[in-house]
């Protein structure tokens, strides 16, 4: 079974600047969502233009459905992608932005009612279809992105950071219709710079950053790697001595040291490492004020897998 997007060396420059380092990956055929993970400047956004047809490559081969998607519509009308940001005609109503965005599709009537119907209904925006975007919430514009994008039934859906400003509530809503999508047979592929987003919605997670693919894997692959990269944990403290002398029996610590009020543990693992720290703390053992995480954030995970793949 072919994949459905394949990338051999893939490389884009924007003048002298290298945006996407040669990166080779693909994504098989059939349902399923695909995370791709990266702080911002990662080039997600470029490696997304690439897939969907928007530039070609400026070194290798980059084939979607076993084609160059750039200026090729064969490719295109397969494909439906969500971009980032949220820019509308603020007094249009959702449904004649649909009919519009339809109609530039190449969708006619009586067919192109039907798809605007059948989207509306699959984002579940039947009540609030007629509203002007200027009344709808960012949550509701991005079910409306989404419909847009379904309109002429896509194989493979490109979302690039689909929850950015999206109230929690909406977010989890999103991220079920996107399964259910993916559970019809869609192969989507979903950008965030959010750890958390990406592992509970996808199945698979490409790692970028600085313009490099640095890992690929599953969730559970991908949540071992990270675990790796030492956190560092300030524990305010009355008793930074007792502390320390905890610690330093803990098969995760790497490092300490000692501030006014607090010790600063360098640890791997967390996951591991807290559940007893917290036991210690309850049982009177620990004498613990607060507890920060200093560097629990993708840069500093980033920096430490690079550092790593040097």
């Amino acid at each position: 079974m072919s994949p459905v997007l394949s990338l051999e060396r893939a490389s884009l420059r924007y003048g002298d600047i290298l945006g996407l380092s040669p990166t080779t990956f693909e994504l098989p055929d059939g349902g399923g969502i695909t995370g791709l993970l990266g702080p911002n400047g990662a080039g997600k956004s470029t490696l997304i233009q690439l897939l969907s047809g928007l530039l070609p490559p400026s070194g290798g081969e980059v084939l979607v459905f076993g084609q160059a998607p750039f200026r090729n519509p064969a490719v295109l009308s397969r494909i439906g992608f969500v971009p980032e940001g949220d820019r509308f005609p603020a007094g249009l109503r959702a449904d004649r932005w649909l009919k519009m965005m339809g109609e530039l599709s190449g969708l006619s009537e009586p067919a192109l009612s039907e798809s605007i119907a059948r989207a509306i209904a699959t984002v579940g925006m039947e009540a609030h279809a007629s509203k002007p975007f200027a009344r709808m919430s960012k949550g509701m514009r991005q079910k409306i992105r989404l419909a847009q994008a379904l309109l002429h039934e896509p194989q493979l859906l490109i979302l690039d950071e689909p929850f950015n400003g999206v109230d929690p509530a909406s977010r989890l809503e999103l991220m079920a219709l996107l399964r259910d999508l993916a559970a019809q047979g869609r192969r989507i592929l979903v950008s965030s710079h959010i750890l958390g987003e990406v592992a509970m919605l996808t199945d698979r997670i490409l790692l970028l950053f600085r313009g490099r693919l640095l890992a690929e894997g599953s969730v559970p692959e991908i949540r071992e790697l990270l675990d790796r990269h030492p956190v560092e944990l300030r524990v305010g403290t009355e008793d930074a001595q007792a502390v320390a002398s905890w610690a330093v029996a803990q098969e995760e610590l790497v490092g300490l040291r000692m501030e006014e009020g607090a010790t600063v543990l360098a640890v791997r693992n967390p996951r591991t490492f807290l559940p007893r720290l917290q036991t210690a703390m309850l049982s009177g053992r620990l004498p613990l004020r607060s507890l920060e995480p200093l560097d629990l954030n993708l840069d500093a995970v980033f920096r430490f897998l690079t550092k790593d793949n040097a």
